[in-house]
């Protein structure tokens, strides 16, 4: 989680145990005190936090990934060694962008990591040397 979300967490409890505090203090008798702070516990303890910015950062790098590696296997110029390389490069560039996604504290930088993460894999740019090179190496022959 970011710092963002885990504030934005502990916000919510602190807000949800003053809204049974109060309750408490409203409440007149004792069954009431009691579903008060029975209700109140509960509230804190449904808070929840998901890691939001993360998963989604981390998300954007996987389908830019994706759609790398489809292109890779859709280039017939290449060979299946060079789609090979291609795509472990690829994967290889995603993993590193989703560490540091993982590693990043704020929203702005799980936001720059994913830019950079996911421009990194879609520049991933394998090119067909393997049959290039065959290709000029034909002469013509009289």
């Amino acid at each position: 989680m970011t710092d963002e979300e885990k504030s934005a967490a502990k916000q919510e409890a602190q807000d949800k145990a003053t809204a049974a505090k109060e309750a408490i203090n409203n409440a007149r008798t004792n069954d009431a005190v009691t579903q008060a702070k029975e209700n109140g516990t509960t509230e804190v303890t449904n808070v929840d936090p998901q890691p939001e910015a993360k998963n989604a950062a981390k998300k954007a790098v996987e389908d830019a990934l994706a759609e790398k590696i489809k292109a890779i296997e859709a280039n017939n110029d290449l060979t299946d060694e060079e789609k090979a390389t291609a795509k472990q490069d690829a994967q290889d560039k995603a993993t590193a962008a989703k560490e540091v996604i993982n590693n990043a504290r704020t929203n702005d930088a799980v936001t720059q990591a994913k830019t950079e993460g996911t421009t990194e894999v879609k520049q991933c740019d394998p090119q067909p040397e393997a049959k290039n090179a065959a290709k000029s190496s034909r002469r013509c022959v009289s």
